[in-house]
């Protein structure tokens, strides 16, 4: 029998880590940073700088996995992550260096690139990539990714069996995105009645109504461009890739330059290179004329400060200077976020005014009270700039989880990433188990 223990996330958003164990094999799927603390208040790892991951440990900080960290004996087999954001890998740096890491190439590019411009620790060397479709073994399991689509480029969930019992984990997905074809294909590939289905419900408490596509939103930002006067700009998450896509298809509708920050633009460059990222745009790529990029003082200034002005140096032939922006900014759409208020203003002068234009706000509504966000967006309506919001979730809406749950058809629901684990008897026609131990 499988022992399926929920280390974290069961009752909270974030923070995602879940161990199974047979016999003597034990993986772990994620080992996520939290976003949340007990008492509800945000996360934040600066409280915790200058100690060790022994002291994290002790703290409970770090997940209560025992055999997984650097300064214990290992006894775990190995770890799988499911994609490239925090609340799912942020913790890696303390795993054991002898113990194994499975990811996509995918998400290994955008640990790596994390890394590079944000000064996080890099993903171990014990790395090991998995491909899909496929399926591995590790101990007694056998693991078989499934592709799902996400905010994370190269996202997965994950299907583990051991004798015959078998485990589904979810990770982070919805079925609102551009690949709906590999939910499509997951559905097809799982055998239904499986042992225990591990749930995210992020959407839970939020509503009960459909999220919007990525299509429609795309359609809708290329409206807001084609009634925008000036400059169209973009405040999103650099490495939702799925977004940036959106925001290509509407340039190209609305007959603007798509100009990505220096960061975004190698982002899409490096995922192109990785399986399921040979359609994304790039600076440079053939039959993408309509894209530039940029180069923030802040950004530029750290390339050349960590010796990585090659990473710059390699879009120079599509550079777009603030100069080139002023002269037409009806065709101008252009990505920017918090610390790049000094380069606006310089563009404010040199156009003699950017009111006229619309900053389109694609980022979750709670970012919004954080200080740095609030500073940022009372920069840009001091300029007369008119903020849009116009956002879709990362994550499953209702409809969908309960598609999940209808196909898969579980013999046990298990709720993790959701503050509303009660939800789950309500929406879903089986038994829902919310102890975080239980033995499939």
């Amino acid at each position: 029998m499988i022992k399926l223990l929920i280390q974290r996330g069961s009752h909270e958003i974030g923070g995602s880590c879940v161990e199974l164990a047979f016999n003597d094999s034990r993986i772990i799927l994620d080992v996520g940073m939290p976003l949340v603390n007990p008492d509800g208040s945000q996360f934040n790892m600066r409280e915790y700088e200058g100690l060790s991951g022994e002291e994290l440990f002790d703290k409970q900080v770090l997940p209560q996995v025992n055999g997984l960290y650097a300064w214990q004996k290992p006894s775990v087999n190995a770890v799988l992550i499911s994609h490239a954001h925090m609340d799912h890998h942020g913790f890696l740096k303390h795993v054991h260096p002898d113990i194994p890491v499975y990811m996509s190439e995918g998400t290994h590019k955008l640990l790596e690139i994390s890394a590079l411009f944000s000064g996080g620790a890099a993903p171990p060397d014990k790395c090991k990539y998995f491909t899909w479709p496929s399926s591995f073994e590790i101990g007694a399991f056998i693991i078989t990714p499934h592709l799902v689509d996400h905010s994370s480029f190269s996202s997965f969930a994950f299907e583990i069996e051991a004798e015959g019992k078998r485990v589904f984990y979810s990770g982070d997905f919805r079925t609102h995105g551009y690949i709906g074809n590999a939910i499509k294909a997951l559905y097809e590939n799982v055998q239904p009645e499986v042992d225990a289905l591990i749930m995210e419900g992020t959407m839970l408490g939020r509503s009960d109504e459909s999220a919007q596509t990525e299509k429609d939103l795309s359609e809708e930002s290329a409206e807001i461009c084609k009634q925008t006067e000036k400059a169209v700009f973009i405040y999103q998450a650099g490495q939702n890739i799925s977004r940036a896509v959106s925001f290509f298809k509407a340039a190209l509708q609305s007959h603007r330059l798509f100009i990505p920050d220096v960061y975004t633009a190698y982002v899409l460059d490096v995922l192109c290179h990785c399986p399921g990222g040979d359609k994304l745009p790039y600076p440079g790529k053939p039959g993408f004329d309509n894209v530039r990029v940029w180069y923030p003082n802040r950004i530029t200034r750290m390339l050349d400060r960590k010796g990585q002005m090659d990473i710059a140096h390699r879009y120079t032939s599509q550079k777009m200077t603030k100069e080139e922006m002023a002269a037409d900014l009806s065709k101008v759409m252009l990505f920017v976020r918090p610390g790049m208020e000094r380069d606006l203003k310089k563009l404010e002068e040199l156009s003699g005014s950017l009111s006229g234009s619309t900053l389109i706000y694609s980022l979750w509504e709670g970012y919004k009270s954080q200080d740095n966000t609030k500073r940022f967006l009372d920069t840009i309506e001091s300029m007369g700039i008119k903020v849009e919001t116009l956002h879709s979730s990362g994550h499953a809406d209702i409809p969908s989880l309960q598609q999940m749950v209808n196909t898969l058809k579980p013999r046990k629901l298990i709720p993790i990433h959701t503050f509303n684990p009660e939800e789950y008897d309500r929406l879903f026609n089986c038994p829902v188990i919310t102890e975080s131990q239980l033995v499939i």
